[in-house]
């Protein structure tokens, strides 16, 4: 199973982004991708990547479905990509979906 990546912040906040007007938790195929997104975007400075961890963000989101975005590595804008879902990132015993 592939590892996805995730930016938090040294508090625990996750990164998420906005797209089409639908909140995104931002994932990365891998930890290269994530450097070449925070070197194109000095705001992400502040956070860490991190590999997913579902126990880590069902403690930070509680029982609310969270939704994926699979950011695009060879475009660092971070509106490139799609959606993917929890199974995608976790494996079959994972989140629930949203709606």
């Amino acid at each position: 199973m592939a590892t996805y990546y995730i930016l938090r912040k040294a508090n625990g906040e996750v990164f998420t982004l906005e797209v089409n007007g639908v909140s995104y938790v931002a994932v990365w195929a891998d930890e290269r991708d994530v450097r070449r997104s925070k070197s194109a975007n000095p705001d992400l400075m502040v956070y860490i990547p991190a590999p997913a961890d579902e126990r880590f963000l069902k403690r930070r989101f509680g029982d609310r479905p969270i939704r994926f975005f699979l950011v695009d590595g060879r475009d660092p804008d971070l509106r490139t990509g799609r959606e993917i879902t929890p199974e995608d990132v976790f494996g079959e015993a994972a989140l629930p979906k949203a709606a």
